[in-house]
């Protein structure tokens, strides 16, 4: 957050401008705006985009004046650059792991062209470490991995390469990047969010290795039974 910060309020005094806008895409319910907005100095305009109207109802917005919210619903794949031109700041969350490096280029040149800052966050690395080894734990991650890289709708997705493709590609557009991890870090009061994360990875794995099923049925039991209570 600092060097955004720092940065927020470089530009938003060179730029003289009524209000700052930011772009959140992938928005569901709003919780970049729900973080940001109370820590960005002069008043705001934020566009929150995503394809799911549900979400964007359920928006919550932060309690902070100078704040100006539009929600518009509509598909990453055919947006992109029309939502980000006039932006000063891009934002996401959970989603360049999900998209192709042609979508991803065209985001850090629709972004360039605005000089527009872009703060991604929760993007999957492919990295998962347990605190007690299973013998097949490293077989699931790979399955799930190249299950990343599967198309989810905006072509055949990054997956676990994303974070670094996104720094080549702003790089080579001229901006200064910072590449930071945020791993989560799951204890005994997560273990209904870690069973669920074994739901899904399991599935993934049984999808890209559907001869595995057996194996891949008995890691999940293995793991269900080693966060339980």
């Amino acid at each position: 957050m600092d060097p955004l910060l720092a940065w927020w309020d470089d530009v938003s005094a060179e730029r003289a401008v009524s209000e700052m806008r930011v772009v959140d895409l992938g928005a569901g319910t709003g919780s970049n705006l729900r973080y940001l907005a109370p820590r960005l100095s002069t008043p705001q305009s934020w566009t929150l985009v995503d394809r799911d109207a549900e979400l964007l109802r359920r928006v919550d917005r932060p309690i902070t004046s100078h704040l100006r919210v539009t929600r518009t619903t509509a598909d990453l794949a055919d947006v992109v650059t029309d939502v980000i031109d006039g932006s000063d700041l891009v934002t996401a969350s959970a989603l360049l792991d999900l998209v192709s490096d042609a979508w991803l280029m065209e985001l850090a040149g629709a972004a360039a062209r605005s000089e527009a800052a872009v703060l991604v966050a929760l993007t999957y690395d492919g990295s998962v470490q347990w605190r007690d080894p299973d013998a097949d734990d490293d077989f699931v991650r790979d399955a799930v991995n190249a299950h990343q890289q599967r198309d989810k709708g905006l072509g055949a997705a990054l997956g676990p390469d994303a974070s670094r493709a996104a720094e080549v590609a702003f790089r080579g557009l001229g901006y200064r990047t910072l590449l930071s991890a945020s791993p989560w870090h799951l204890g005994p009061d997560d273990a209904r969010l870690v069973r669920l994360l074994v739901e899904g990875w399991h599935q993934a794995a049984v999808e890209e290795q559907p001869r595995e099923r057996k194996r891949l049925g008995s890691w999940a039991d293995r793991r269900r039974a080693s966060v339980s209570g």
